[in-house]
């Protein structure tokens, strides 16, 4: 009974996710933010069905703050970087202490924090380094977003036996930053128009952002019933 429960609710679940992401490349203005946000939501509510352990609760939380951070983003007009950041900051510090509580491991969690701790310090000093006098809290905050992103799926793709849909997830999510990173790149910084892969990525003829977006927040919701550990 309860897992009939489950693939109904995860049937009905996938199926708004790929009429909302469909819905998404063919509406515009107002109705294509609604449509929009409306996916991110539906991911964000989907856990509430199951939570049952301390791991579902953290993607619980880190989906209720990518939501926050999307209305700073999507809905709010003009959009609010840095609050938005530093809702994806508190997401992936969810997902963090996710992975971070799935390792048995005494020796590999502290290892786990040592990489960490070194590659936000790092990241930290090369975007002083870069940036210079441009260096602001923006910036600090989303490189230590990036990289706590980074570095979460790594760890997840170590921990895929557990659950493949996370780790995927969050590459998606990574993938879905990059092409933001390199629309800004060539709008503000470089031109990208002799390189043709690029140059798509960039300016393609559908909306690839959220082509990536939905189903990586989707294949994160959906991690939280395949989850084969027993943290509680």
């Amino acid at each position: 009974m309860k897992t009939n429960k489950t693939i109904i609710i995860s049937s009905v679940f996938i199926t708004l996710e790929i009429i909302l992401g469909i819905l998404i490349q063919f509406t515009h203005n107002y109705l294509n933010i609604f449509v929009s946000y409306l996916s991110i939501a539906l991911a964000a509510a989907f856990p509430l069905f199951f939570i049952k352990n301390k791991n579902n609760l953290l993607v619980q939380v880190g989906l209720l703050f990518t939501l926050f951070a999307d209305l700073f983003l999507v809905v709010i007009k003009p959009m609010l970087q840095v609050p938005a950041m530093i809702c994806f900051s508190i997401t992936q510090t969810c997902y963090f202490l996710r992975i971070y509580y799935n390792q048995t491991s005494k020796k590999e969690r502290i290892i786990h924090l040592i990489i960490r701790i070194i590659s936000i310090i790092i990241i930290q000093i090369i975007t002083v380094i870069v940036l210079k006098e441009k260096t602001d809290f923006l910036s600090l905050i989303s490189t230590f977003y990036y990289i706590n992103l980074i570095i979460n799926i790594i760890f997840a793709f170590k921990q895929r036996k557990s659950s493949i849909l996370f780790p995927i997830g969050l590459l998606l999510f990574a993938c879905c930053d990059l092409q933001v990173g390199l629309i800004v790149l060539n709008s503000s910084y470089i031109t990208i128009e002799n390189n043709l892969i690029l140059s798509f990525i960039v300016d393609p003829p559908f909306n690839l952002v959220w082509l990536v977006y939905v189903p990586s927040q989707t294949l994160i919701a959906l991690s939280i019933i395949k989850d084969k550990t027993s943290t509680n």
